[in-house]
Order: structure tokens, then C-alpha cells, then sequence
């Protein structure tokens, strides 16, 4: 494809990228906008042999599946000491940042006890912003029988939250 279309395909889906790597890297915000800025690179670099005949969505996505697996192996676990230095300084705002990742947590949670493939629709609908569209290419189903089951998953999450 010509890259003189990358500036359209860039702002279709970035923000779907970014929640993609956003929740997959625990909820680091600035991580995942520098894999977000790594991943369009890479993108943009390929968008040459990029086929229009095959969901951007998914092409986009494994890019960004592809980086991310490649940096966690690269990576070993650390502990971001500005993260400690701002903790310490701002209680307000670490009252804020344990609440945000108990609630964050207490969903993924919730979401990990679902079958493997509500999980997979709840994660690619509600936390990576997918359409029911480009979930149904992906997995071979129809995109109303898609929202039906979706419905019926968030009925079944909302359960699970409840028992907690």
C-alpha cells in the first residue's frame, strides 16, 4: 500500500493499538505509548507489503503482539525507581493509583475466570476497543451472534464481580 495513506491508517488505529499494549503491560501508560510509537514504525516501514485485502485491525495487532513479545523477553523485571520516587512524594495521587489498579486488577481477575474464548471477546471488545466486525473475521463468526454473546459474557462477569 502507498505510505502516502499511513497518516489515515495511523489515526484509525492508534488508539486501538495503545489499549491493546495499554492493558498488556499492566496498565504502564508511558510504556505503552512508547511500544504504541514503536509499533507504527514498524508499521510504517512495512506498509508497503501491507495487503488491503486482509483486516488492517489484524494486521496492526500482530505487529504490536509481535513487539510486545519481543520486549518482554528482551526485558527482565526491574522496579522503575522514578515510579518509587513519585510515590513517595504524592500520597493523593497513590490513593488514586491503588484504587485504579484494585478495580483494574479485580477485572482482570473476573475476566481470567471466564472460558478462553469469552476472555478473548471481552479483551478484544471492551479493553482493545475491536468492532464486532473485525472480531468476526477474525474468528469466523457473525458479528450479531458476536454482540449476543458479548451480552451474555458482561452478564456473566457482572456475576463473578458480585461473588468478590
Amino acid at each position: 500500500m502507498d505510505k502516502k495513506h499511513f497518516p489515515d491508517f495511523y489515526r484509525e488505529h492508534v488508539k486501538r493499538v495503545y489499549r491493546f499494549l495499554f492493558y498488556r503491560v499492566g496498565g504502564k501508560k508511558e510504556v505503552a505509548e512508547d511500544l504504541t510509537q514503536d509499533v507504527f514504525l514498524k508499521a510504517f516501514n512495512a506498509f508497503d507489503r501491507y495487503d488491503p485485502a486482509i483486516s488492517a485491525t489484524s494486521w496492526i495487532l500482530t505487529i504490536a503482539r509481535n513487539h510486545l513479545i519481543n520486549q518482554l523477553q528482551k526485558e527482565r523485571p526491574g522496579v522503575d525507581l522514578e515510579e518509587i520516587e513519585n510515590t513517595l512524594w504524592d500520597r493523593d495521587d497513590v490513593q488514586d493509583r491503588l484504587a485504579t489498579n484494585y478495580d483494574e486488577r479485580r477485572l482482570l481477575d473476573a475476566v481470567g475466570k471466564l472460558d478462553a474464548e469469552s476472555a478473548d471477546l471481552v479483551r478484544k471488545k471492551y479493553l482493545e476497543g475491536w468492532s464486532y466486525e473485525d472480531i468476526a473475521a477474525e474468528v469466523g463468526k457473525n458479528a450479531g451472534a458476536l454482540r449476543v454473546q458479548a451480552h451474555r459474557v458482561l452478564k456473566e462477569l457482572k456475576k463473578i464481580l458480585k461473588q468478590k
